[in-house]
């Protein structure tokens, strides 16, 4: 039913364009409304359930904000009986619109009359409110089915709308004064999209030609929630599938040369008899994979093939050979398949495959049968995972370290030599963690983790009365890396960690080294990162990069930076380069995916107090890096400029 004209406004306002609205429906028959008032079944509502309002009550209902925004009505679906009713509608006392219904001759409750969009549109502050329908007719009392809301966020969410996650105004972080900073960093925007929670989308890498030494900090989240909600979540990752390609119930009939095409991978297939009458198919599969160029493992690690045949009448003899990123083909392994076991599989060694050009499996099969096999399926996979193995190194009061050994490390053969001021030393480490005592109780809890490729995480300790651990969530790379690279890292080759006073020194491949100190307290853990030695140009490879997730808001481990205090950006605002001292890597909206792993500010303490340096910045090759990383949509930035917010 097309919506009846507004014939009463208590309030005119001038209509106000809403560009980026996201709409938001609230239905009226919840389990709260239910308690309170009757619930009809109508059958002409938007899901056949409507809410009677009755004479001398009002209907109240809460919804929240992300960020201050622009709300609109846009709509008011109702019925009411034989009599006219006016009906108010306000947020927080503030009144939207009224309007008087018609009078309703068939007095017939199941027909429904939509008000459309009410002209008033204020702006209305993050946070909690109050919608209130009221009405103040004494007879029959109005029917509601649903109010809509056009809401002035485009990042807005179901759940954040329906307060289940809630937001929280900007905050003052304790940002401390940088007396001895001479010049300001910047950061690069070089985040992309992603529907998958495990993977650090949130890319920003930060720059500072001069830097001496930063401080890394890791604490609580400033909304209050106690929630521990630490369980990966690997909707929208199809990509952490182990299975690489498969082929399904395929008869090996034809004696034509066909092929079948998928978006993983290509079979092809030539059938015919050997000199021995014998009947035999060759296959080859032709697939790529992903590797260390795109971040991923697929072409480093091991694989298995499998091939299941149904209904086998004989043996089969099956020979296996593969291309991958050796020089000529692999040795030729014979498997057979037989009626009572028409399965079987082979094994390829890690570093097998190539992610520089397609890979080739080629499959002879010999049968004693001249009829046809029925292949059930033919897959392959990525090997099994081996659990880590940890080992414990050193233990004190203070203090204890373990070392970890992955069974596979995506660097490799890039690899870390751990060196402990007791004189031990362990060799091809992937990466090591340091736990501290919990003050109100007896146990320890993980406080800093560094990996082989620089990626460090930060933990304060739980809270009093918090059972179980805090989940890590962001990441900072400590060290220089390549902001060109999809995933970035500073390979490390030695630490060395003097465990009576939590002191690391770490040496990487490209030469550089730094020092770190690490510092815990009730409220936050901090690293201090002093002594850089910064072995490539740093106006080219950032002196560290924060690494973090965004999918949607409500589903982050990061969704705001907030730089020198004052400018809060969204983290996936196309910002450009943005200058500054201090960065806060927060969230302002609670999180399901790890939502107490904490806020993350990285703060440079000192630099170099002379600005001779500042002549060693190319920007011509800056001017081509940033072109490199942003498909030329970044803006120059040049040592004369300070401050730019975008």
């Amino acid at each position: 039913m097309k919506p009846f004209k507004l014939t009463t406004m208590i309030t005119l306002a001038m209509f106000i364009s809403v560009a980026s609205a996201k709409l938001f429906t609230i239905q009226f028959d919840l389990q709260r409304n239910k308690e309170n008032h009757p619930i009809w079944d109508l059958t002409n509502t938007s899901n056949g359930h409507a809410l009677m309002l009755e004479p001398g009550k009002t209907l109240t209902h809460n919804f929240c904000l992300r960020t201050d925004s622009y709300v609109t009505v846009k709509d008011f679906r109702f019925s009411n009986g034989n009599r006219s009713e006016q009906v108010m509608l306000e947020i927080d006392r503030v009144l939207m619109g009224a309007f008087r219904t018609p009078t309703n001759p068939q007095h017939s409750w199941n027909l429904f009359l939509s008000t459309g969009r009410f002209p008033r549109v204020p702006l209305i502050s993050i946070g909690w409110h109050r919608l209130v329908v009221k009405f103040n007719g004494t007879a029959d009392g109005i029917a509601l089915d649903y109010i809509e809301l056009d809401i002035d966020d485009d990042k807005m969410s179901q759940d954040i709308f329906s307060c289940e996650l809630t937001c929280i105004p900007d905050r003052n972080y304790n940002v401390r004064s940088n007396p001895v900073v001479t010049e300001a960093s910047y950061i690069v925007q070089e985040s992309y999209k992603t529907a998958c929670p495990e993977v650090d989308n949130i890319n920003v890498p930060i720059f500072n030609p001069s830097v001496q030494m930063y401080e890394i900090t890791a604490a609580l989240p400033q909304y209050r929630a106690f929630y521990n909600w630490k369980n990966e979540n690997t909707t929208g990752c199809p990509h952490l599938s182990p299975l690489y390609w498969s082929f399904n119930n395929i008869d090996l009939t034809s004696s034509a040369n066909y092929a079948i095409d998928t978006p993983s991978a290509k079979i092809y297939f030539s059938r015919g008899n050997d000199r021995h009458s014998k009947v035999h198919t060759s296959m080859v599969i032709a697939f790529k994979l992903e590797g260390k160029s795109k971040g991923m493992i697929d072409s480093e690690m091991g694989a298995i093939l499998k091939i299941k045949f149904r209904h086998l009448t004989n043996d089969v003899k099956l020979s296996f050979r593969y291309k991958g990123r050796h020089n000529g083909l692999s040795r030729t392994v014979i498997n057979h398949a037989t009626p009572t076991h028409p399965e079987t599989e082979w094994n390829i060694p890690d570093f097998s495959w190539t992610d520089k050009d397609y890979n080739l499996v080629f499959l002879y099969v010999v049968s004693n049968s001249s009829k046809p096999l029925h292949m059930e399926h033919l897959f392959l996979e990525r090997r099994p995972m081996l659990p880590d193995q940890v080992k414990s190194v050193y233990r004190s009061d203070d203090s204890i370290i373990e070392v970890v050994f992955s069974d596979f490390w995506w660097l490799n053969p890039d690899s870390m030599t751990v060196h402990l001021s007791t004189g031990d030393i362990y060799h091809n480490v992937s990466y090591f963690r340091i736990y501290r005592p919990i003050p109100w109780d007896q146990g320890y809890a993980q406080v800093f983790v560094l990996y082989q490729d620089g990626n460090a995480r930060l933990l304060p300790v739980p809270p009093v009365g918090l059972k179980g651990w805090i989940p890590f969530g962001s990441s900072v790379i400590i060290g220089q890396t390549d902001p060109t690279v999809v995933r970035p890292y500073a390979s490390i080759t030695d630490t060395y960690i003097d465990v009576d006073k939590q002191v690391m020194s770490l040496m990487y491949k490209d030469g550089g080294s730094c020092r770190l100190s690490l510092l815990s307290s009730l409220t936050e853990t901090r690293v201090v990162v002093s002594d850089l030695y910064l072995a490539r140009n740093p106006a080219l490879f950032p002196f560290t990069t924060f690494r973090s997730m965004y999918v949607a808001e409500g589903n982050t481990d990061v969704d705001h930076v907030k730089v020198d205090g004052i400018h809060n950006l969204h983290i996936m605002d196309d910002f450009n380069a943005v200058i500054g001292r201090n960065f806060v890597f927060h969230r302002k909206c609670m999180s399901r995916h790890l939502n107490l792993s904490p806020d993350i500010y990285i703060d440079i303490r000192r630099t170099l107090n002379d600005n001779a340096h500042v002549e060693l910045i190319d920007t011509d090759a800056f001017q081509s890096l940033l072109m490199r990383i942003r498909n030329h949509r970044f803006r120059l930035w040049t040592p004369r400029l300070r401050y730019n917010y975008g």
